[in-house]
């Protein structure tokens, strides 16, 4: 049976956009528990494992209603000379374990769907995937498998903390040779390629970010204005290398595909087709994707601040607003009509 993937980027607080297009999604394209693959990176991190368990509303309520409070200690440069990290973190790990409950872990557990959370390990420098089911590691990233409700925390904590920004999280603190977790987004803003891996046929893809923020023109002369400008390149650079190599899978097999088509018409059997097709080294072997629909906003989301550090109620309503509109004018130019996918 064909594989649908949802799959969220990152992007701290603009996760209110990837909500909103959710809302869309689930009241006019498909139920977002109905997935069959989930993948998210940082604030993606966030949401997929409670899209998995169909709790938009909750999902609604945290995107427009969290404060900075909730989130981070806010602190200032001098953190960084004696401290890991400019801000705490702390609020957010208390808000994961206030809305993720031993039994929201229990019933996620028990529906044995695929989750992914995105992760970078300090000490490899490798992409590693946190993950509820056993999967192997490839040449581009590693996994770690999740176990019980502490370890689904830990990770979506990991995820989402920015390096310099947030503290790293130790995976098993006191073990030897100890492994601290950032933000997959320093690999992997939009964790496509877990999806692929995975069997998955068709992507709804929902990045945090535009194809490409336009040229600001503004003289540019003071340190924050610059890292805001180096975070949207940074992200932007990311985001666009985790498409270009899924838009490849996504044409190649589309095009393996037509010629299976043409040599069963001329005659040729099967069997030799997938001799054929089933050479070692082929590339896209065992890869199944035709259709990838990206949902990204058409402008940067100015709302949530750099890096998507700014929390604010208001401002997070209009990203979610956003995230609907964007989602039901991409659905609406698909050459076939919204429906069940």
């Amino acid at each position: 049976m064909a594989k649908t993937a949802l799959v969220i980027s990152g992007g701290g607080s603009k996760g209110a956009f990837a909500v909103g297009a959710l809302s869309f999604i689930h009241q006019n394209v498909k139920a977002i528990d109905q997935f069959d693959l989930y993948c998210g990176t940082s604030t993606g991190s966030l949401i997929v494992p409670l899209a998995a368990l169909g709790e938009l509303a909750l999902l609604k309520q945290i995107y427009t209603t969290t404060k900075q409070t909730d989130v981070l200690i806010m602190g200032g440069i001098a953190n960084l000379i004696g401290n890991v990290s400019l801000h705490d973190a702390t609020p957010l790990k208390r808000l994961i374990e206030t809305h993720l409950t031993d039994s929201r872990f229990t019933n996620l557990k028990a529906s044995t769907k695929p989750v992914f959370l995105a992760t970078v390990c300090l000490q490899t420098e490798r992409l590693v995937y946190f993950t509820m089911q056993a999967a192997n590691a490839t040449l581009d990233y590693d996994t770690e498998r999740i176990l019980n409700v502490v370890d689904l925390r830990r990770a979506m904590l990991a995820s989402a903390c920015q390096p310099v920004f947030m503290q790293p999280v130790e995976w098993r603190p006191g073990a030897v040779p100890v492994r601290q977790f950032v933000d997959g987004g320093l690999h992997e803003l939009t964790p496509l390629q877990a999806a692929i891996d995975h069997g998955a046929e068709k992507i709804i893809a929902i990045t945090n970010s535009p194809v490409q923020t336009p040229a600001d023109n503004r003289l540019i002369n003071k340190a924050t204005a610059m890292l805001d400008r180096t975070i949207d390149l940074f992200s932007e650079d990311v985001s666009n290398n985790d498409y270009r190599l899924a838009n490849f899978y996504q044409q190649t097999t589309t095009y393996l595909q037509r010629v299976r088509a043409q040599l069963r018409a001329q005659g040729v059997s099967s069997a030799v087709i997938e001799q054929a097709f089933g050479q070692a080294d082929n590339p896209v072997a065992g890869t199944a994707l035709t259709e990838i629909i990206q949902i990204r906003p058409e402008t940067k989301l100015l709302e949530g601040g750099p890096g998507g550090l700014t929390f604010n109620p208001p401002a997070m309503q209009q990203m979610f607003d956003k995230g609907i509109e964007q989602a039901k004018k991409v659905f609406a130019s698909l050459p076939q009509p919204v429906g069940p996918v």
